[in-house]
């Protein structure tokens, strides 16, 4: 990240086992599932005070996937894909709910999709 960005810093966290991993990741999701836009996960959950900006939780990705990720989003937004998701440092796509998804593996893969 460029050092005079105005965007948050971000914080990347090593957990003890995947299990762990996965079940800090499902309860920020079922947290902020569970609540309005103005109460989900910000700032004053940690105990900050002033603003609220929003707190994500994601797979950390590397450099590579990263931008196969931002290929893959403005992929979906150009041939009407519903979802695109990371999972597991792997990234998914899904044209609509009920469909089977497609795993997103490298730019060949997004150039092959109808």
């Amino acid at each position: 990240m460029k050092s005079n960005s105005s965007r948050p810093k971000s914080v990347v966290v090593q957990f003890a086992s995947k299990r762990i991993r996965d079940e800090f990741l499902a309860a920020s999701i079922n947290f902020n599932r569970e609540r309005s836009r103005e109460e989900k996960l910000n700032s004053s959950h940690l105990g900050f005070n002033g603003e609220k900006p929003a707190i994500y939780i994601v797979d950390h990705l590397s450099p590579t996937n990263k931008t196969l990720h931002a290929a893959a989003r403005s992929t979906a937004k150009e041939k009407g894909y519903k979802h695109v998701w990371v999972r597991n440092g792997r990234i998914f796509m899904q044209k609509t709910d009920g469909f089977s998804y497609i795993i997103i593996r490298d730019l060949d893969s997004l150039n092959n999709l109808k």
